[in-house]
């Protein structure tokens, strides 16, 4: 599983935290919903993290 979004917002950190205690193996990809070259929007039409 793929972990999508920016360890600044409490909500990733919040679902990474549930992750790892959940012993579900992620791969996390530090993307920044707000820059011009953001692939968030391709995950996520609202363009919001978190993004599985």
């Amino acid at each position: 599983m793929k972990l999508i979004g920016n360890y600044t917002s409490p909500y990733v950190r919040k679902i990474s935290i549930i992750m790892l205690e959940k012993g579900i193996t992620f791969e996390f990809s530090n993307e920044s919903p707000w820059s011009e070259e953001s692939h968030v929007p391709h995950y996520n039409p609202l363009g919001k993290v978190p993004a599985l």
